[in-house]
C-alpha cells in the first residue's frame, strides 16, 4: 500500500515511518525543506516537499495514494511565525483530509490527544478536538487515535523530567497531583500501522494508555532517586501561577505557556480496554518498569 505520512519527521513520526517501511508499505513523506535533512537519503522514503498548509502541496503529496497517516501537532505555539494550535491542528487537519477527498483517498488515520474535548480549558486540546471533528465527520474511512503522553527510550518526556529535578527550586503545580498514564511508543506506533489493514478499525476512535496511571509528583521522585538528588522542591497553586506565566510565556526560553500549566493539572488517564482487545495487545508496555532503562538511555543520550 502507498501511504502518505505527515509528520514523518517528528518523534511519532519518525518511529512510524520505519514500522510501515519494515511492513513493506511504500511511504512517502510530505516535508518542509527546512526539515528535509531529518530525512537520511538514500532511506527509501518517497519525499514531496512541502506544507501542510498549502493545499497544492497537499494535493501533490496525496496523489497516487492509497491511505493517509496524519500525524501533525504540536505542543506549544509559536505565534509569530505563525505556529498556532489552530494553524497546525485545525487548519492543518482540514488541508491534508481536503486533499485526500478530492483525490478519492479514502483510509485516514490520525493521531489526535487524549483529552481533547470541545469543553476543554486548554486550546491545545480544544483544537485537537475540533481537528478530530473534522476527520470524523467527514465520509473517509477513519480512524482516530487518542494517546495520553508518549514514552521511549531518549524520549522528550523523560529528558524534560530529568532537567526539572536537577534545576536548583522544583515548582510542583498543585501539589502534582495529576494522574498520567504514559504509552509506549512502541505500543502507540504497533496499533496505529496495523490499523491500516484491519477493516473492524474503520469509523472507530481509540484513547490509549499505559497499565500505569502514576501521579506526577511520584514520577519526580523516582527520577530524583535514581539520580540520588533531593530536590528543594516548591508546591505552588496553578492559580497563582497562571498570571505569571502568562506574563513570561511570550519568550520562547521559558519552559512553560498557560495552555500548558492547564494540561499540567488535569488528569490524563483513560479505559484502554477497546485499545487492547481491538489489537489484540495482551500486556502494555509499563512506563514503571521501563523507568530505570528509559533514564539510562536519556543518561547515554547526553553524555
Amino acid at each position: 500500500m502507498k501511504i502518505l505520512l505527515t509528520g514523518g519527521t517528528g518523534y511519532v513520526g519518525q518511529a512510524l515511518r520505519e514500522k510501515l517501511l519494515l511492513q513493506g508499505h511504500d511511504v512517502r513523506l510530505l516535508v518542509r525543506r527546512e526539515s528535509a535533512h531529518k530525512v537520511p537519503a538514500g532511506s527509501g522514503y518517497d519525499i514531496v516537499l512541502g506544507d501542510v498548509l498549502d493545499s497544492h502541496a497537499c494535493l501533490r503529496a496525496v496523489d497516487g495514494c492509497q491511505a493517509v497517516v496524519h500525524l501533525v501537532g504540536i505542543i506549544r505555539e509559536f505565534p509569530n511565525d505563525g505556529t498556532t494550535y489552530v494553524a497546525m491542528h485545525t487548519e492543518a487537519t482540514f488541508s491534508v483530509l481536503d486533499a485526500a477527498r478530492r483525490l478519492g483517498i479514502e483510509r485516514f488515520v490520525h493521531m489526535s490527544a487524549l483529552g481533547a474535548r470541545a469543553d476543554a480549558r486548554s486550546r491545545y486540546h480544544t483544537t485537537k478536538f475540533e481537528a478530530e471533528s473534522i476527520v470524523t465527520n467527514s465520509e473517509l474511512r477513519w480512524t482516530v487515535f487518542r494517546p495520553s503522553v508518549i514514552f521511549s527510550p531518549g524520549s522528550e518526556f523523560t529528558r524534560q523530567l530529568v532537567d526539572l529535578v536537577h534545576r536548583p527550586l522544583v515548582p510542583i503545580v498543585d501539589g502534582g497531583k495529576a494522574l498520567l498514564q504514559p504509552v509506549s511508543l512502541e505500543n502507540l506506533t504497533d496499533a496505529m500501522a496495523r490499523s491500516l489493514s484491519m477493516p473492524e478499525t474503520q469509523g472507530c476512535s481509540y484513547d490509549v494508555g499505559g497499565p500505569d496511571r502514576v501521579r506526577f509528583a511520584d514520577i519526580l521522585d523516582r527520577i530524583a532517586k535514581h539520580y540520588k538528588l533531593h530536590p528543594n522542591t516548591m508546591k505552588i497553586s496553578s492559580t497563582f501561577m497562571k498570571p505569571v506565566v502568562r506574563l513570561l510565556q511570550r519568550f520562547e526560553s521559558f519552559p512553560l505557556t498557560v495552555d500548558q500549566l492547564e494540561m499540567l493539572v488535569e488528569d490524563n488517564i483513560c479505559d484502554t480496554g477497546e485499545f487492547t482487545k481491538t489489537f489484540g495487545i495482551a500486556e502494555l508496555d509499563s512506563f514503571e518498569a521501563a523507568l530505570p532503562s528509559l533514564l539510562e538511555a536519556n543518561d547515554v543520550k547526553a553524555a
